[in-house]
């Protein structure tokens, strides 16, 4: 099988993270390629975690559910993608990128590495769902008004991204109902990359 670069994006909530391990999963038992997984979210809470004066910086301002600068984002990513990054795996990426710089950082990467039309595999779910999903999951960082922050963030910066992203013939782009159930939706990923 061929590696795969696919990207999950979705406002928050949308069950990208909940697809990306079942997808995961899915390759890790029937393909022996190497799976990684690049969480934009998850590097940066690791980074804020470290301790140091940047990393208390970070971690306070993602307790307020604010966008992190391009280069704490960019020191993340680099780090991931030299450590993780062997030439022979399938890559997933979430969280990633959000915003107009983010995807100037995410293509120079993707072009450096030569991964061969990578997927935006976009899950669509209305705002009230993205916030009770979130508000039960109970992270510390999840407050109903960061929650909401978050998406009119979402709603402004990568929704445009997204489109660009959709005319770009550099990528194919899927999109998928997030409302549906996780079985229903994971079998549609597995159907539209081709993988059953």
């Amino acid at each position: 099988m061929e590696s795969l670069t696919v990207i999950f994006a979705g406002p928050q909530g949308s069950g990208k993270d909940t697809q990306v391990a079942l997808l995961k999963n899915y390759l890790t038992h029937h393909d022996s390629t190497p799976v990684v997984h690049f969480n934009a979210g998850t590097e940066l809470r690791a980074f804020a975690h470290e301790g140091g004066y940047t990393q208390d910086i970070v971690e306070k301002s993602l307790m307020r559910g604010e966008l992190q600068p391009m280069f704490v984002l960019a020191h993340a990513m680099s780090r991931f993608f030299i450590t993780l990054l062997k030439g022979n795996e399938h890559l997933l990426v979430s969280g990633f990128p959000r915003s107009d710089d983010q995807m100037m950082l995410f293509e120079s990467a993707i072009s450096f590495y030569k991964r061969k039309q990578p997927v935006l595999l976009y899950l669509v779910v209305p705002e009230e769902v993205s916030v009770e999903r979130l508000m039960k999951r109970g992270r510390s960082d999840d407050t109903e008004e960061s929650i909401r922050k978050r998406l009119h963030w979402n709603q402004e910066q990568t929704l445009p991204v997204m489109k660009a992203l959709q005319k770009n013939p550099l990528y194919r782009y899927i999109e998928i109902d997030g409302t549906a159930s996780i079985e229903a939706i994971h079998a549609e990923i597995l159907k539209q990359l081709n993988l059953v």
